[in-house]
């Protein structure tokens, strides 16, 4: 017994409250001496609510401010009876800490509710430590607890506010994906119309113009749902990328042409000052691209008059910078820390002349930080112009893989089922692949296709995942097992494009996944594979 006592006071020999506590003694019955009734008059006049406590768990003495708390005389709160205050709710457990730490004895902590006069139950933050005697003796427990109760109300609300920040986020992340789906499927017959138009207008200057007014508005409309797509995955971690050894001058030159029709909308002139050093980094070339496009694109857009938009390529110990510098409207110091939040504009009017949906620049920063890097921002006040910086990584240099290339063109025509229940998404679909000169056959329905594949043997199947009853993910595996051994090649058509759904397509049995709407090359990449597999 006295090896475990010996033990115990050493496991709290560190601590420094251990050892100021161990010249006093608690005793339960008996006069206490002077320097004792000293110290008891000091811990009556502390603010804090202060115990002591015998080495069997005992309390036998509360300060005036614990009495004082608690509306109860001292007689009924010695022994057990300070328990009476305790919530019920918290009883169990505190008696179970105390046991714990008596029987040590060591020092602990424990946050509890107390009921005060006036019947209210307030948190406290309670805390006690072992006393000993000078030969090492334990002699019991003395102690203090402190009203935390409007900081555990602050922390409950912070714990609140916090799920419901959270629950929001995944709301808004849902309602984005499912906005994007909605707007993808009008998309795509409107553009498979438009491409439809391009075989049939000949010259026709009507159907030319009426075909490119389509051609803008689609691709305007395209942009915007891929940004409301891009920034969503971003934000929930989503983002899929290719990493790879990327020349910076590569990304710079890819931006560039992506930004050229913002450019020249506002006849601004682009100056690229950049090393002669070719400087490289790991990542996925197209992102980045698009993360610098973004950047320019912003700064196209708030510079009104003709001007002069400067890309500055510098590098910086093991990063390098890319600067795109405007001068342009400037932003307001005020709004300049939000310049990066999602839907965040400075513009609040209602003319909202300038358009847009305020998550380039949140796109930009995220695509950045997946690769290591950062987006900054700077300006020095209205009409003083912009500057935003990126800063990637540098890459030790290593050897580049050579680019893979692309199947041939097909010179044959294939059988095509085309699985589609909207209608001018299927004829559209229908249309352009019979244009080129395939032989095509239609189903709006999983049993339809069934039956269709059964006599037409497609070589080539487009199916859309959000079928009626029986989805595309259960079509394909259906489909697979009743045309047996042939060759076929079976592609998703979705205007689902979360982080998983791809994934999804690929393990159900599908060989390619296509997001609505539909461009002209992506169908030719299918042929070229097809055509690839028919060769293989």
């Amino acid at each position: 017994m006295q090896t475990r006592r010996e033990g115990a006071r050493h496991n709290v020999a560190g601590d420094s409250q251990s050892t100021r506590t161990a010249g006093i003694e608690g005793r339960s019955a008996g006069p206490a001496d002077a320097s004792d009734e000293h110290l008891r008059a000091i811990a009556a006049a502390a603010p804090v609510l202060i115990w002591s406590a015998t080495l069997a768990g005992a309390n036998d003495w509360f300060s005036p401010s614990w009495t004082a708390f608690t509306g109860r005389p001292l007689d009924e709160l010695r022994g057990e009876g300070w328990t009476r205050s305790v919530h019920p709710e918290d009883l169990e457990r505190c008696i179970g800490i105390r046991a714990t730490s008596f029987d040590a004895p060591a020092a602990f902590a424990m946050d509890f509710r107390l009921r005060r006069h006036d019947g209210e139950y307030r948190w406290v933050a309670d805390s006690g430590v072992p006393r000993f005697a000078a030969d090492g003796t334990p002699l019991g427990f003395v102690g203090s607890a402190v009203d935390i109760h409007e900081r555990k109300r602050l922390e409950e609300n912070l714990a609140d506010r916090t799920q419901a920040l959270r629950l929001a986020e995944r709301r808004q992340g849902q309602f984005l994906a499912m906005l994007s789906h909605e707007l993808r499927n009008p998309l795509a017959p409107i553009a498979n119309a438009a491409s439809v138009l391009r075989t049939l207008e000949h010259s026709n200057p009507i159907l030319v113009r009426l075909r490119e007014i389509l051609d803008r508005q689609v691709g305007r409309l395209g942009r915007l749902v891929e940004e409301l797509i891009d920034v969503t995955r971003a934000a929930q971690g989503q983002i899929s990328l290719v990493r790879d050894r990327v020349s910076v001058d590569g990304i710079v030159q890819s931006a560039v042409a992506q930004s050229h029709d913002k450019l020249n909308a506002g006849r601004h002139r682009l100056e690229v000052d950049a090393p002669d050093q070719r400087l490289h980094v790991r990542g996925d070339a197209g992102r980045l691209a698009q993360a610098l496009a973004n950047l320019i694109a912003n700064a196209a857009k708030f510079t009104f008059e003709p001007g002069v938009i400067t890309i500055a390529v510098r590098r910086a110990a093991k990063t390098v910078q890319i600067s795109v510098k405007d001068h342009g409207q400037g932003i307001e110091p005020g709004f300049l820390p939000h310049a990066f939040e999602l839907f965040a504009q400075q513009d609040q009017t209602l003319a909202r002349s300038l358009g847009g949906l305020g998550v380039g620049l949140t796109l930009a920063r995220r695509i950045a930080q997946l690769h290591g890097g950062d987006v900054e921002a700077f300006s020095e006040g209205p009409g003083k112009g912009a500057e935003f910086i990126l800063w990637l990584p540098l890459l030790a240099e290593e050897t580049a893989s050579a680019p893979a290339r692309l199947p041939p063109n097909p010179d044959q025509s294939y059988r095509v089922l085309v699985v589609e229940d909207d209608a001018d998404a299927l004829e559209s679909l229908r249309l352009q692949m019979e244009l080129w000169g395939n032989e095509v056959k239609t189903a709006r329905s999983a049993d339809e296709a069934l039956a269709v594949a059964a006599t037409a043997r497609p070589q080539i199947v487009l199916c859309d995942i959000g079928l009626p009853g029986m989805d595309g993910l259960k079509l394909v595996r259906a489909l697979r097992e009743k045309l047996g051994g042939d060759q076929v090649v079976f592609a998703a058509v979705t205007g689902y494009a979360g982080g998983d759904d791809q994934e999804r397509a690929l393990a159900a049995g599908f060989d390619s996944f296509l997001v609505k709407p539909l461009e002209p090359e992506s169908l030719a990449r299918l042929l070229r594979s097809a055509a690839a597999r028919a060769t293989a």
